[in-house]
């Protein structure tokens, strides 16, 4: 559902639409009209949002919002009527307390993961509460999501373990697991079940020095960072499969059940050589950022910094980043999304500060555009027949949720149909 036209990033596609993965950029400029946002500085419980961590849409069109803060899921049609709020704050029986990510499964349920409450819980799309999963906190459990599968399973990267010492204390560790060079992607069963899904490739930890505070009972250690390693991202495909990006070049892994390699997306896109300007920039970039509050998340809830240490931790956090290294090269794909049609929005690297275009791809390696930067950003949700959603911050400071709709004048080639609910 994108019209695509002529640009800096080529003269338009071919007549088939698509083309192969080793073309030229095409620049595709997406056509959409803004439906209705919802979001309010005071107002009905439903509609003043305190933490929206996430979104989705159902199969009819139904914007879920998932709120942390509020402990509830509140649901609109897709003309953004408020059809019902589901659960609420607390830790009672299908009772929210620190709600981080939600998906609409394959049977219909709506899955909400409860880090502070260590599982996941399951209700009806209409608001009834089924049951819970726990995880066992001391085998490890994730410490946020990186994708849903469509049984419930979670898959993250980054896992939380909690442990008792012999004199009774507690422990808790949070990170990426895994030997050097391989960072396991984890997933978790509904069932309590933790396995494997896929080892991806993790660079070196960077070299050089962090820094540390240190104030009552808080104690803060940044280890030494290095700028534009290559991250992970990936995303579950319809058919199971998983789309992997581990490499600092155009690589899209497709990874099947069992963890093979079974193909490979790449595009004629190399990373960008670091220069001495991009260095300063993106220093500069980072510590335009400090100064604002924290707060330390973890299995146990979210803990408030006290104002004195919060300033401590600033410094820290200054003393890393004006020691911090930087890779050779930016790595070609900043981020990975997969749409409502199976479609993978592949968001290449930018210079510091600055948006990336987006190139639309299929699993089946055909090359629908490319999206250039300042146009279509992607969203924080996708839905049937073009509908997008992002969480975003009112110019009063509150958050708010736009939903917008691709026209259906111009349609994208689809990928393969999507299994969503």
């Amino acid at each position: 559902m994108l019209a695509a036209c002529g640009g800096e990033g080529g003269a338009g596609p071919p007549a088939s639409g698509s083309a192969g993965l080793d073309s030229p950029d095409f620049t595709i400029a997406p056509e959409r009209e803004s439906l209705w946002g919802v979001g309010a500085l005071d107002g009905e419980d439903w509609e003043v949002f305190g933490d929206v961590t996430d979104l989705a849409f159902n199969q009819a069109g139904d914007l879920f919002v998932l709120d942390e803060q509020a402990g509830h899921v509140v649901v609109f049609d897709r003309a953004g009527a408020h059809l019902r709020t589901i659960s609420r704050q607390g830790e009672g029986p299908g009772e929210l307390t620190e709600p981080g990510s939600m998906a609409l499964l394959a049977n219909g349920r709506l899955a909400v993961f409860d880090r502070s409450r260590r599982g996941i819980q399951f209700f009806t799309q209409e608001g009834e509460y089924l049951e819970s999963a726990p995880f066992d906190p001391q085998r490890g459990m994730p410490n946020f999501v990186r994708a849903w599968l469509s049984d419930g399973s979670i898959l993250t990267d980054i896992e939380t373990r909690i442990t008792s010492t012999a004199d009774g204390a507690m422990s808790v560790s949070s990170g990426p697991v895994g030997a050097e060079s391989e960072r396991p992607i984890i997933r978790y069963g509904p069932d309590g079940g933790r396995e494997v899904r896929y080892i991806a490739w993790d660079p070196p930890p960077p070299t050089g020095e962090g820094a540390s505070t240190e104030g009552g009972s808080f104690q803060f250690n940044m280890s030494p960072i290095r700028a534009f390693g290559p991250s992970l991202s990936f995303v579950a495909l319809p058919d199971g499969r998983l789309a992997v990006v581990d490499s600092v070049d155009y690589r899209i892994k497709l990874v099947d059940a069992a963890g093979t390699v079974d193909d490979v997306l790449e595009r004629p896109v190399g990373p960008i050589r670091v220069t001495d300007a991009i260095r300063n920039a993106e220093r500069e970039r980072r510590l335009a950022q400090l100064g604002q509050p924290t707060t330390l998340s973890s299995a146990l809830g979210r803990l408030p910094i006290p104002s004195d240490f919060q300033e401590q931790m600033t410094a820290a956090r200054r003393t890393t980043i004006e020691r911090m290294t930087f890779a050779e090269e930016i790595p070609a794909i900043d981020d990975l999304a997969l749409d409502f049609e199976g479609r993978l929005w592949v968001e290449r690297t930018g210079l510091p500060g600055e948006e990336g275009p987006i190139d639309i791809v299929t699993p089946d390696a055909r090359y629908l555009g490319t999206i250039q930067p300042g146009d279509l950003r992607i969203p924080d949700a996708f839905g049937p027949d073009g509908l997008m959603a992002y969480g975003e911050t009112h110019e009063l400071g509150f958050p708010i949720v736009r939903v917008v709709q691709l026209a259906p004048s111009s349609q994208l080639e689809t990928g393969s149909p999507t299994r969503n609910p």
